[in-house]
């Protein structure tokens, strides 16, 4: 019986480190693709990528999840942090 419990204290433990955390403190991300459709030659091999494609390689890899918008929504209060990409050269 001690060893039962000893381990439901261990996986409340784990839950509450490693799940909740993630669940109750995720971002929302927005990244704001303002670019008129820029694209560049990616130099670690993707081939002809957005301007928008390294933010959202970062965020993948810091498994974070995100929004792409070619516009920029009217309320952005529902957003924590928010990118813009601007284009290597963007004229409007």
């Amino acid at each position: 019986m001690k060893i039962i419990k000893r381990y439901l204290m261990i996986l409340c433990f784990v839950i509450l480190l490693f799940i909740i955390p993630k669940t109750v403190l995720a971002l929302e991300i927005l990244i704001w693709d303002n670019d008129n459709n820029s694209y560049i030659n990616d130099p670690e091999g993707a081939g002809i990528v957005g301007c928008q494609y390294a933010i959202q390689q970062a965020l993948l890899a810091n498994d974070e999840s995100y929004t792409t918008f070619s516009y920029l929504p009217a309320d952005l209060s529902n957003y924590d942090i928010i990118f813009v990409t601007l284009g290597h050269w963007c004229l409007g």
